[in-house]
């Protein structure tokens, strides 16, 4: 424990995959690529140093975009 907070409970992974995207969105998996390669342009045309994983997307980017829709 560190400041009475377990890390490993709060720690979510950096990126978002496709099965999470498909869920959420409630589509097709190849629909939930193509919504992963625009948010990760979307993301490259807002922030040119951010890095990009083919076939997931940002937590943070993903969350705010949820919020959006």
């Amino acid at each position: 424990m560190k400041g009475g907070i377990r890390m490993a409970e709060e720690r979510k992974p950096l990126f978002v995959g496709v099965n999470t995207v498909q869920f959420d969105f409630g589509v097709s998996r190849a629909k939930a690529y193509a919504i992963i390669k625009q948010l990760n342009e979307s993301l490259k045309a807002e922030n040119p140093k951010a890095i990009i994983v083919a076939g997931k997307v940002n937590r943070i980017y993903y969350e705010e975009a949820c919020l959006k829709h």
